[in-house]
């Protein structure tokens, strides 16, 4: 299914920029081997106001997931979490998994391996490796 912003009152061009910089957060903070936060990401979209907590967010991060899988690439919204609390992304994360095919039942050990794979990718290299 693909995606867009009109349903949010965004244009194509809109959407796609808005997109685009969620996505480029989340590789900054995978490039650093490090989880980021909802609002974290949020905070560096300037094409759209963009509430870390509304369903625009879920949309563009539901987005992003389907490009990366249908690209073969792991899940890099895996690192994309609450800032407190359990520290773990949303539910939708794990919804969207499964709309798009994959099984666990273990969810915190998908979400685990999706997260080291995403590093492993994106990550600059290690010195000690």
């Amino acid at each position: 299914m693909r995606r867009s912003g009109s349903r949010f009152g965004l244009t194509d061009a809109q959407w796609d920029a808005a997109k685009e910089e969620v996505r480029q957060a989340i590789l900054d903070a995978a490039y650093d081997r490090r989880m980021t936060w909802y609002g974290e990401v949020a905070s560096k979209v300037s094409t759209v106001k963009l509430d870390p907590h509304s369903a625009l967010m879920s949309h563009l991060l539901g987005a992003i997931f389907d490009d990366e899988h249908t690209a073969g690439r792991p899940a890099l919204t895996s690192i994309v979490t609450h800032k407190h609390g359990d520290k773990e992304p949303g539910a939708g994360f794990y919804e969207m998994a499964r709309s798009l095919g994959y099984r666990f039942d273990e969810p915190f050990v998908f979400w685990a391996q999706q997260v080291q794979n995403v590093f492993k990718l994106y990550g600059k290299p290690n010195a000690y490796t």
